[in-house]
This record gives C-alpha cells, sequence and structure tokens, in this order.
C-alpha cells in the first residue's frame, strides 16, 4: 500500500491526496452537522475554534472520554475568528463551552463577548506552533527572510521616500537574483483564520519593521494597513478550512514556484510530499523552535466560559467543564514529555504551564 501510494504522490499528487483526506472530509462533515438533542441537557461538550489545534482537542476528549466517563464531545472545527465570533454570542447552551484558537482573544473580541453577556473567560495557554514556509518536495529551494517574502507579496512597495507603487515583481528572482526564476504564487490562510492572523503580525509586520520608509509613517493604522495589504493580481490564494487539506490540495496543482505557510506539525508529517523551506537563515524543526532560533512561533489556547462551569454543588449549566480544564493543565498533558508533545505541540516554559495551571484549577478569568 505504501509503494502505491508514493507512486501516486510522484505522478499524481491529488490522487494522494484525495486518499489521505478522505476520512478527514466525513469526519468535519458530521462535526459540522446538525447537533444533537443531547447538547441542550449540557451532558456533552459544544467546543468550536482553530481547525489547527484539531488533533489535540481530539486527542485530550479521547482521554477524558477514558478518564472521566465523559461522552464524545460535539467540536467545529472552522477557524479562530469564527470560533471566538460564536463563542461571544452568549451564555447558555446553544452556544459554545470551549473555543480553540491559535492566537490570543483580542481586546475588542473581549468587549464583544462582554455585550452579549460573555463576562468571566477563562484562557488557558497550551503551548506552541511553529509555522514554516513550504512547497512540494519536487521543488527548489526557496531561501526568503522578511524582506524578500514581503516584497513578492505586498501590494505596494516604496520607490522614493514616502512614496509607494504598485508591487511589479512577478518572478522570484525579481526580488532577489539568489531565488530560483520562477513565478511568484503563495498560499496564505482566509482573513478568519489564525495562520492569517500570524502571517500579519508575524512576518508582514517585522518585515515592515526592517522597511525605514514604512516605519516613517506616524499613524498606527495607516502603517499597519500598507504593512498587511497584500497583491491582488492572481498571485496570492486564500484557503478556508480545512486549511491543512485545502493548502496541501491547492500545492498539488499549482505550478512550480508556489509556496505556503503551513504549520510545521503538518508539514513534518507529510514530508513525502512538502519540503520545509528556510526562512529568514534558519530551517525550523524541532531543535531550532525548541532554543527560539526559530522564531516564528505562535501560542494556542482554550477559552472556557465560566458561567457554564458546574460548581462542586453540582449548580450549572455544562457537566465536564471543571474535568477539562484539570486535563488540559496536567504536565502529562501539556509538559516536554505529554501527549500533545508526541502530537507535535510545543511546551510552553516551565513557569508559563505553572502558571496556567495554577489559574486554569482557580478558574482565574482574562483581566485586560
Amino acid at each position: 500500500m505504501q509503494g502505491k501510494t508514493m507512486g501516486c504522490v510522484r505522478h499524481v499528487a491529488v490522487c494522494f491526496l484525495a486518499v489521505l483526506y478522505l476520512p478527514l472530509a466525513a469526519a468535519e462533515g458530521t462535526s459540522a452537522s446538525v447537533v444533537p438533542p443531547e447538547r441542550t441537557t449540557g451532558q456533552v461538550m459544544y467546543m468550536i475554534g482553530s481547525t489547527l489545534m484539531a488533533s489535540y482537542t481530539n486527542a485530550i476528549m479521547e482521554n477524558l472520554t477514558k478518564i472521566a466517563g465523559l461522552p464524545p464531545a460535539i467540536i467545529a472545527n472552522r477557524g479562530s475568528s469564527r470560533g471566538i465570533e460564536s463563542f461571544c454570542e452568549g451564555v447558555g447552551l446553544n452556544t459554545p463551552y470551549i473555543v480553540a484558537v491559535s492566537r490570543r482573544i483580542r481586546s475588542t473580541e473581549i468587549e464583544s463577548c462582554r455585550s452579549h453577556g460573555v463576562n468571566d473567560i477563562i484562557e488557558i495557554q497550551v503551548g506552541y506552533e511553529a509555522s514554516g514556509i513550504v512547497s512540494r518536495r519536487d521543488d527548489q529551494d526557496y531561501p526568503l527572510t522578511l524582506t524578500t517574502l514581503y516584497k513578492a507579496v505586498a501590494a505596494e512597495l516604496p520607490k522614493d521616500y514616502n512614496e509607494f507603487f504598485p508591487n511589479k515583481n512577478m518572478r522570484w528572482r525579481d526580488v532577489d537574483p539568489e531565488l530560483p526564476n520562477t513565478e511568484i504564487r503563495f498560499v496564505i490562510p482566509v482573513p478568519s483564520l489564525g495562520g492569517r492572523a500570524f502571517m500579519e503580525d508575524r512576518i508582514l509586520q517585522g518585515a515592515c519593521r526592517l522597511i525605514p520608509e514604512i516605519k516613517t509613517i506616524f499613524r498606527a493604522d495607516i502603517r499597519v494597513k500598507q504593512c498587511i495589504t497584500l497583491r491582488g493580481d492572481g498571485k496570492i490564494t486564500e484557503v478556508d478550512t480545512p486549511y491543512d487539506r485545502n493548502v496541501v490540495q491547492t500545492l498539488a496543482s499549482s505550478p512550480t514556484g508556489t509556496l505556503a505557510v503551513i504549520p510545521l506539525r503538518f508539514a513534518t508529517e507529510h514530508q513525502e510530499f512538502l519540503k520545509v523551506q528556510p526562512f529568514d537563515g534558519v530551517t525550523p524543526n524541532y531543535e531550532t523552535v525548541s532554543n527560539k532560533q526559530y522564531k516564528f512561533t505562535r501560542p494556542l489556547y482554550f477559552l472556557v466560559k465560566k458561567a457554564h462551569i458546574k460548581n462542586y454543588r453540582g449548580k450549572g449549566l455544562v457537566f465536564g467543564l471543571r474535568e477539562f480544564i484539570t486535563e488540559v493543565t496536567r504536565e502529562s498533558t501539556i509538559g516536554p514529555g505529554g501527549y500533545l508533545a508526541q502530537l507535535g505541540l510545543f511546551p510552553t516554559e516551565k513557569e508559563i504551564r505553572e502558571k496556567t495551571r495554577e489559574s486554569g484549577l482557580r478558574l482565574m478569568t482574562v483581566n485586560r
């Protein structure tokens, strides 16, 4: 079977991807379907959020089912921003109890929650995820930097002091003579996904800090807009959920020179088809991420509604939320030897884990 699959990858990549993701597509269709009646009793946990965190979420819930006897949760993987939006719609059994996010909740989102009565949010950081630049395995090397990537994807580039003109770079070699002479094509998440926020905050705005003409823009809102506005001439492809599956399918059907932003964990799991490119002088791997040499990582969180948690007397809306918080803060879950690390999670520092465990078990809420 393995030989046949590898042959499919080499000759017909789309065939490989169809076989690989058929079970996943079926599972996603189930999780996003009509919620069963049991949800109205609060006995089945209802979770929503980041597709990136799906494997971690599933592992946690499977473990809780075994050790605490909880029924399988209803999990809808729809992206961080859409997940938070649903989470903030109000308090009650018809709203998500937990949201998984691949970025920290924004102040504007906290205000949106509060305006709908979601006043107490427990924030639990479970670890880090690294994102990298990838190509197909059979493609060339593209050793990009913050600056060269920005020159490839930005809508406008400075030509004269404080003047910006449409980006005319058509090929990777146009931005750096050392890069291959192939057409610029780049695959990124849609704006509602946490991966897009990561790219805008860490990569695009990181690049802007190296561009004097942008640094001199006084107003922060104008400066940020200049940084994160991407070209609209067909060089950029935006991909929605399920991002992992869709980005690989897009790469499989795209011409040579197509690069994408993708979680490192997923890229290394499928290295027979994907190649991780060095970025800003460092090739991302477990060692370079763990020692902070590779800087393009993002924190992963679970947000829990405190108003839904049953107290020790059994009063409250939802059964199992306190058990969830206990499980997700255990060292055997989020520590260096924990089962989430075996799935590719990069643990936080010991001090952060201890603080997360204490604040989670004490049901401390976000205060900012």
